[in-house]
């Protein structure tokens, strides 16, 4: 349960101050179903509310939200300053597993189908966060990564270059659930 927590909290989710505790709300895009059913079954631990799809509005979503746990509460201490996601000091020990990163990346990962390069939605994240995250993939997974603009405005995204796209699909592909294996790259 952690690994995937790990993988979604530094991706889509987002860790909800509730009454005494924190709570997970999960959110994926309508054609994201099956990965939305997917972390409702692998949270279960988390007691985790019905899936509820919301159709009125311009991007429809499946949404679910846990019930309060301690370790969310941890986790929020650590993935949040001031109300603000960032990357935590520990990301090399939170981000450590290949199904941790495959959460990452169905999460927040994107591939350029022209070329096979992979691109980590990271804006949301400081230039010293996304540090972060290219030194804990290039230290716990060997994989090399840069940061790129991503439009005027908009932030960085972490770029996975074709060659080190396939090393990360090597890595990650066991741990990836059917529906979503249209993000990753060719195997050679």
């Amino acid at each position: 349960m952690r690994e995937i927590l790990h993988g979604t909290v530094l991706g889509d989710g987002y860790l909800e101050p509730h009454g005494r505790g924190v709570r997970l709300q999960v959110l994926h895009s309508a054609k994201q179903k099956a990965y939305a059913e997917w972390k409702h079954k692998e949270l279960a631990s988390l007691d985790p509310g019905p899936l509820y799809f919301y159709a009125k509005t311009q991007y429809p979503f499946w949404r679910f939200l846990t019930k309060p746990h301690p370790y969310l509460a941890e986790l929020r201490e650590a993935f949040y300053v001031e109300g603000k996601k960032v990357v935590p000091d520990q990301i090399l020990e939170l981000l450590n597993t290949p199904r941790s990163l495959a959460v990452w990346f169905m999460d927040d990962g994107t591939l350029d189908k022209r070329q096979g390069s992979i691109l980590f939605e990271t804006q949301c994240f400081s230039v010293g966060d996304i540090d972060k995250l290219k030194t804990c993939l290039q230290v716990n997974f060997g994989i090399q990564s840069n940061p790129c603009k991503s439009g005027k405005g908009r932030g960085l995204r972490l770029y996975v270059p074709v060659a080190e796209a396939r090393k990360l699909r090597a890595i990650i592909e066991p741990n990836v659930i059917d529906q979503m294996r249209y993000k990753l790259p060719k195997s050679l």
